[in-house]
């Protein structure tokens, strides 16, 4: 099979589409080495933009444009980061693991998880309460005072208006009913309306965000200097290139061990060898899914090189959140 060359946003799509299938249709280990040889020709990126997941998966390996975000939407000018870690993987006790987008740990031991939505499509405020629970549970050593268990800010950048208030930024307290007085337990809550255009510095990092032709480099040079380098270089173009390979690694990946342990389950060799052939369809659907939740491909376009309907891929979309 002869690998194309492409040069638009929508043949680079396609081509996304056409490097994902390939490794259900001519096995992993073919598909690896095509995808290398191919993975080069990711020449633009177009559209994709700080907001988007797969840009804001690369953007956060920065530690400066983590800091620059955050002093924004937390408002402290003197904020440090000191560790950002993209796509952190927590667990609880019984087994569900959450990636998050980026988790952040602050000069003063705070932790600040960032997620970016496009979507409104799952309850955010009980959401933030999941993730910083798992953050404080993963980050708090045994035998930690209550007094000593790490501050969790859940910080969410929404393409929509969150809250339904008109506001670019929302900060949430928790507040005595009777007195209106804020108690402190070392949780908040931050959400980013980031299509409001208020003038206020956080709407003016939001279109940098949101507008792929946007930049700031007086008022937002780490964001800027970041985003440029991914859309307009050879390298940046090449780490971006890489995430979709991560992504469709990660998938492809978890897929063939669904589909193995499932044949175990069957006890039978064939059942192991069909198991993991239905586990690499899976897998390909899930990255397929990624790239419809990342605007790279149309819910039609997956739904064709899936072999499956586009109600397939929304009930898919709908089940990830």
């Amino acid at each position: 099979m002869v690998v194309p060359r492409r040069e638009s946003l929508q043949e680079i799509k396609t081509y996304v589409l056409f490097l994902t299938v390939l490794c259900y249709d001519k096995g992993q280990d073919t598909a690896e080495d095509e995808w290398r040889g191919g993975g080069q020709m990711v020449r633009d990126m177009g559209g994709l933009r700080p907001i988007d997941d797969l840009m804001f998966r690369v953007m956060a390996r920065d530690k400066a444009f983590c800091g620059e975000l955050l002093r924004v939407l937390l408002q402290d000018p003197k904020l440090e980061v000191v560790e950002c870690e993209p796509q952190s993987a927590v667990t609880n006790p019984h087994g569900r693991s959450v990636v998050l987008d980026a988790l952040c740990e602050l000069s003063g031991g705070r932790f600040v998880d960032v997620e970016v939505q496009r979507t409104d499509r799952d309850d955010l405020q009980r959401r933030a309460r999941y993730h910083a629970s798992l953050v404080t549970a993963d980050r708090t050593r045994p035998g930690t005072p209550f007094k000593d268990v790490p501050d969790v800010c859940v910080a969410f950048v929404c393409e929509f208006d969150p809250l339904g208030e008109g506001r670019s930024l929302y900060h949430v307290d928790r507040v005595v009913r009777e007195s209106g007085r804020t108690l402190e337990n070392g949780l908040s809550e931050v959400y980013v309306n980031a299509l409001a255009r208020d003038g206020t510095d956080v709407s003016a990092l939001m279109r940098v965000f949101t507008e792929a032709e946007a930049y700031d480099e007086e008022r937002f040079p780490e964001t800027s200097r970041v985003k440029r380098r991914l859309r307009e270089t050879e390298e940046g173009r090449k780490d971006m290139g890489s995430v979709i390979e991560e992504i469709r690694a990660e998938c492809i990946a978890e897929g063939i061990e669904t589909g193995k342990a499932e044949g175990r389950a069957e006890g039978i060799a064939e059942g192991i060898e069909t198991g993991k052939a239905e586990g690499i369809a899976e897998g390909t659907l899930k990255t397929l899914v990624r790239l419809v939740r990342d605007g790279l491909v149309s819910v039609q376009d997956a739904a064709a090189s899936a072999g499956v309907d586009a109600d397939e891929i929304r009930r898919t979309l709908a089940a990830e959140g």
